[in-house]
């Protein structure tokens, strides 16, 4: 009987019904005040289906985790969330304010009440098999791959040719990783030999494996990639890429060393661009160990060692995004350049970086950088026994290397060929905001005009849209178009400008989706 009364006790302390003794109650609520912040910051990843190990969708939930999402968010190890925000804002950046730490802490310490349910905002609405809505060609591998558990990383290259009549332009790529617990990440090239082809039949078995590329050079080297937790998007509105009829993708998928055999199905999803696309984006290794200044690339043992990296750009170019890449001994990360007038672009900064999460960090507008500026990367390593990540006990000297426990320095970015205004082109006004689940992504450009603007926005998701033009004291002035139907994915709306007078005006769009809106200066 005392163990029963023992049990309820635990019970009634674990879901809040019971505050510890000497505890203050919480001033806040679970369904007013925690409930946004997880589902903000935690639910997109801690679902059903998803990479996080457990779901975060309700209030029982979030109890029985409580004291975890505390020490986690505290540490600030949740949300996964490596850049430095205050060195450079990015789209889909997924950070918690000391503020909203400090609420977590109290509310847990404070007993976890839930207050009234009918206040608890609804769960976000996933789409089902995708980041970004339904794709117009699904390309599975042909059947499951079994990865043996016997400890060793694998590279694994599966061909799924995408047998397409014609050429298209393509404005997003997505994988989805089948079995979550054994794929790190994925490399996707694009091809249209028979090259990777003949690498798989004369290897045994679905696929071929293949340390460091492809094992040739196909069309495109990086056509995509994944990393876990990486947020799919849409390219701006007019960029892309160009899928190939006849082509094959190019699956470099690294399973990391697991002891257990698993097996993996995993699939690519396309997305077809509806509006015509003008600008192909390129991936490219930009920083390598062929541009450092203190080179060779070698981690002695029981040292600490900063690499640094150099190169002057040949022209004008404008950049999307950037992805550092290392493995178990990287301790930080800077990635910046310095213009011909001297002026400093900061690309990215990493203080404490973690292997098990990296990401392609997308800028909230687009990006010039002008030839013959240097672009230059920090890379600082940490090969001693200090470092609780080391793969060696006692250390090794580490050199380049494929294998988890080698190691890499390697910045990817995203870029296109310049184009004056590019760096006009705002994706966001808000961090984080564009790709957040229910909210509308909309810019406005050229801004400040004199004649006509365009809206550029993106739907993950079918649905009517409505677009206005405000005063700057909310009064209407024109509707551009309303509750049109519009399909999912990139969109453009002619804004014309006849008969207004110079001043500052407000663009609003809503959507079920949500509702955005950019100021607009309307010059003489």
């Amino acid at each position: 009987m005392m163990k029963r009364y023992l049990s309820l006790f635990l019970l009634a302390l674990s879901i809040g019904g019971i505050r510890p003794v000497g505890a203050q109650a919480s001033p806040y609520t679970f369904s007013q005040d925690i409930a946004p912040l997880v589902y903000q910051h935690c639910t997109s990843c801690h679902r059903t289906g998803e990479v996080a190990p457990f779901p975060l969708t309700s209030y029982a939930e979030v109890v029985s985790h409580a004291q975890t999402i505390k020490y986690v968010t505290g540490t600030r190890y949740m949300p996964p969330w490596k850049p430095d925000p205050n060195y450079r804002h990015y789209l889909d950046e997924n950070t918690l304010t000391d503020t909203e730490i400090a609420k977590i802490r109290t509310w847990v310490d404070g007993g976890m009440p839930q207050g009234n349910p009918a206040l608890t905002p609804p769960v976000p609405t996933y789409p089902s098999g995708s980041q970004l809505g339904t794709p117009d060609l699904v390309i599975p591998m042909a059947h499951a791959f079994t990865h043996q558990g016997n400890g060793q990383d694998l590279y694994r290259i599966f061909v799924l040719p995408v047998n397409l009549p014609t050429d298209r332009d393509i404005a997003a790529i997505e994988f989805r990783a089948g079995n979550k617990t054994i794929v790190h990440h994925c490399i996707i090239g694009m091809d249209t030999t028979q090259q990777a082809q003949a690498l798989d039949a004369a290897d045994p078995g679905y696929g071929y494996t293949q340390f460091g590329g492809f094992g040739f050079n196909p069309v495109e080297n990086i056509f995509a990639a994944w990393v876990p937790g990486m947020q799919s998007r849409f390219y701006p509105s007019g960029m892309g890429k160009r899928l190939y009829r006849h082509s094959s993708l190019l699956l470099q998928i690294h399973y990391g060393p697991n002891y257990v055999t698993q097996n993996d199905s995993s699939v690519v999803n396309i997305f077809f661009a509806r509006q015509p696309v003008t600008r192909y984006v390129q991936t490219l290794a930009a920083i390598s160990p062929t541009v450092l200044t203190n080179g060779p690339f070698v981690l002695p043992a029981n040292q600490m060692k900063t690499f640094h990296a150099q190169l002057t750009v040949p022209f004008d170019l404008t950049v999307l995004s950037t992805a550092p890449h290392a493995h178990f001994l990287s301790k930080s990360w800077k990635v910046w350049a310095v213009k011909p007038n001297g002026d400093t672009i900061r690309f990215v900064k990493i203080n404490n970086w973690d292997f098990r999460w990296q990401g392609n960090y997308r800028y909230t507008n687009l990006v010039r950088l002008p030839a013959g500026s240097r672009l230059m990367a920090d890379a600082t390593y940490d090969n001693t026994a200090q470092n609780p990540r080391n793969p060696f006990s006692p250390p090794q000297t580490v050199t380049w290397g494929e294998s988890t426990t080698a190691e890499m320095l390697l910045t990817y970015f995203e870029l296109l060929p310049y184009r004056t205004g590019d760096e006009n082109i705002v994706l966001s006004t808000a961090p984080g905001l564009a790709t957040t689940p229910g909210t509308v992504q909309m810019a406005v450009y050229p801004n400040p005009t004199s004649s006509a603007t365009t809206v550029s926005f993106q739907l993950e998701r079918p649905g009517p849209v409505t677009v206005s033009l405000l005063d700057n004291t909310g009064r209407l002035v024109r509707t551009v178009t309303r509750e049109k139907a519009y399909p999912a994915g990139p969109q453009q709306l002619p804004l014309p400008l006849s008969g207004l007078a110079a001043g500052i005006y407000v663009v609003r769009l809503e959507s079920d989706e949500g509702t955005r809106t950019e100021k607009l200066a309307v010059t003489q």
